[in-house]
């Protein structure tokens, strides 16, 4: 199957082209039929470098030949084969990499432009011819190495609450003071780190971890990588100081960032917070969402010429084009997002869009397979991914949470089912990122268990374990979190998810139901109240009031207990301060409870 070129150059219309092709078992074997090295292009539609290598190398007539004549030329995007990406990628996109027929790796670059790429090709190609078995060796040699490091991911140390103390530390280490954000040049946004930071100045109340976020958050809303016009992030900045940044605006990016931002500003008491994140959901749902699919776009692509006019002038051009396909993976992930903004802007109309969006990626997986990439027309391309799994199961149970619909519950469970049988591995713990595969090649042969999707999958168990206190749900989540209690340093300060996951396994979860109307000022001023609460696993969410409407009042349960309503912040801080208190039990005896509640004003 061809794939299409990610851009042309304008001078090659009707010239030869690199005949690609996709990744399948029938590429490699065609290669090892021919004695043909791989070359492996990795890119994506948002990746100006990759546009440019298109037009440039991949258009020039030496390299088009050779590539033509000596090679098995595949194509991969990154957005639609994540699991390739994670396997062959030499370092960012375009990555290019040379494979034997049987999918070893034998070397690769990045960007290269044409003398260097037909260079490599020529040296590529000399080598496979003379030195065919040696390659053949070192590339078997670094499949066992990967092999043997994927193994090692495994169960048997106890989860501790110190390992959540380290990588604290840890983030603290890579911090900025001077510019805020973490590590030098290029900077991310790492809105996982910051929402970390967040989580844990909510539940330590030390200030240095307010410091960390503010100085951050308030650098990053004034600073080039922040679209002062349409809103929206950028992906990353060359520079150290927020400066030259990369004008190309992910999905995933904008929806870590919004969240960030919303939570800040609840937590901080920031209106300018909850601007910026208004702005950048008005972003997603300006650029990126498609009421056809319907569904969000994975991104908008990189355009400076565009990006660097003022707004007026903006206004008269065509805005960058969006990424054609969405993903499932982020697509359950603006779920949770919209949910959580409905309330926190408050913008009560996004639950519906949440929903909506929600029916319809869980339709794809009604229909008998979750795929990972939409249209259709790109579903039967690629395994089923762990990542989707996890998302949806995480979309599916805060969609639950804040409806109290059994219908949410329920899939939630089917869903919980087919990540256990799909990835898990019951033995040596964690979850696999692809199902097992006969036919997989090369490096796809490794099942690897990324950090990332296992504390999202983790933590989507516990909060079905929370709502159907199954024991599989939470031995399962048990088992993934301690499989990287020996590994999760390798990650740094990007093992901040994984943090949040230990503390959700650890923690009993405390719930607070706010009843009550959006537009009452009471309502909200209970629901901040409750975002503040010291709680390190702590589920909020808004039910309607019962009754003749009122002051909003406040609902809170640990594990099957549940306390009588209270009607004002100070009380509900107060009684969740008695209840949170490190005991054995809070309820090993109901003495307490009658203490407690003496101590809460007006009950």
């Amino acid at each position: 199957m061809s794939l299409p070129m990610r851009g042309e150059h304008p001078g090659t219309a009707g010239a030869e082209r690199v005949r690609w092709q996709s990744w399948e078992p029938a590429a490699f074997a065609q290669a090892q039929a021919e004695g043909k090295p791989v070359l492996l292009s990795i890119g994506a539609v948002w990746c100006h470098w990759c546009h440019v290598m298109d037009q440039t190398s991949y258009a020039d007539p030496q390299v088009v030949r050779l590539v033509n004549g000596s090679f098995i030329a595949i194509r991969a995007d990154t957005e639609h084969r994540p699991d390739i990406n994670a396997r062959y990628n030499v370092g960012g996109w375009p990555t290019t990499a040379f494979l034997t027929g049987h999918g070893g790796f034998i070397g690769g670059a990045t960007y290269l432009p044409p003398d260097q790429l037909l260079a490599m090709l020529m040296e590529v190609r000399r080598a496979y011819q003379e030195h065919r078995p040696q390659l053949y060796d070192k590339a078997q040699d670094l499949q066992r190495q990967r092999q043997e490091r994927a193994s090692r991911v495994a169960a048997g140390p106890a989860v501790t609450a110190a390992l959540v103390d380290r990588i604290a530390r840890s983030v603290a280490g890579a911090y900025d003071p001077v510019h805020g954000g973490f590590g030098e040049e290029p900077k991310f946004p790492a809105a996982p780190v910051l929402q970390f930071l967040l989580h844990r100045f909510r539940t330590t109340g030390e200030a240095f971890y307010q410091v960390m976020v503010e100085k951050t958050l308030e650098r990053m809303a004034r600073a080039a990588i922040c679209d002062p016009v349409e809103g929206g992030f950028f992906r990353h900045c060359a520079g150290g100081d927020w400066s030259e940044p990369q004008l190309e605006k992910l999905l995933e990016d904008n929806l870590g960032m919004a969240r960030v931002y919303l939570d800040a500003a609840l937590l901080l008491g920031r209106e300018d917070f909850r601007r910026t994140a208004e702005r950048t959901i008005q972003f997603l749902l300006e650029h990126l969402w498609d009421e056809h699919m319907p569904g969000f776009r994975g991104s908008q692509g990189a355009h400076s010429d565009y990006f660097g006019l003022p707004m007026a002038a903006r206004r008269g051009q065509d805005a960058p084009p969006p990424d054609p396909c969405s993903y499932t993976h982020w697509n359950a992930q603006a779920v949770s997002l919209l949910l959580e903004a409905s309330w926190k802007l408050p913008s009560p109309g996004l639950s519906a869009l949440a929903l909506q969006l929600l029916e319809s990626v869980d339709d794809v997986a009604r229909r008998g397979r979750l795929a990972h990439v939409r249209p259709s027309a790109q579903a039967a391309q690629g395994p089923e991914l762990l990542a989707d799994f996890a998302g949806l199961l995480n979309a599916l149970m805060d969609a639950y949470y804040h409806t109290a619909q059994d219908q949410y519950l329920e899939r939630a469970k089917a869903f919980a089912a087919g990540l256990l049988e799909r990835f898990d591995d019951p033995e040596r713990g964690g979850f696999f990122d692809v199902p097992r595969d006969s036919e997989a090649v090369g490096y796809l042969r490794v099942r690897e268990k990324p950090l990332p999707e296992n504390a999202a999958a983790a933590q989507g168990l516990l909060k079905l374990h929370h709502a159907a206190p199954e024991a599989r749900y939470r031995e399962a989540a048990q088992r993934a979190l301690s499989a990287f209690v020996e590994s999760y340093r390798e990650h740094g300060e990007f093992a901040a998810g994984y943090a949040m996951a230990v503390e959700a396994l650890l923690e009993k979860p405390i719930e607070v139901t706010v009843e009550g109307r959006l537009e009452d000022p009471s309502t909200w001023a209970m629901l901040q109240a409750a975002s503040r609460l010291p709680c390190p696993h702590l589920v909020t969410r808004i039910a309607a009031p019962t009754g003749a409407a009122g002051a909003a009042r406040a609902h809170v349960c640990l594990d099957t207990v549940c306390l009588p309503p209270v009607g004002d912040p100070a009380s509900l801080a107060a009684l969740v301060a008695g209840i949170a208190a490190p005991t054995d039990s809070p309820f090993q005896n109901l003495g307490n409870i009658g203490n407690i509640l003496g101590r809460v004003p007006g009950l």
